[in-house]
């Protein structure tokens, strides 16, 4: 199952395989507004949302498949 976000910076649309996922945090920048995910292949991504809601999202999408 692939989740939809947003790039911080861009703006852009990305689309995110939660089983890529290796970590999640608040980013440190905007905690409340933006989160950054580590991927397995080492890219590192800023994106909207704060951290429990973007937790809650790939949660959603992983219990679901």
């Amino acid at each position: 199952m692939i989740v939809p976000f947003f790039e911080v910076t861009t703006g852009v649309a990305i689309y995110i395989n939660p089983a890529f996922v290796i970590s999640l945090r608040p980013d440190p920048a905007d905690p409340e507004g933006s989160s950054v995910l580590k991927l397995s292949d080492g890219e590192t991504l800023r994106i909207r949302g704060s951290h429990d809601d973007v937790a809650s999202r790939l949660r959603k999408t992983t219990a679901a498949a």
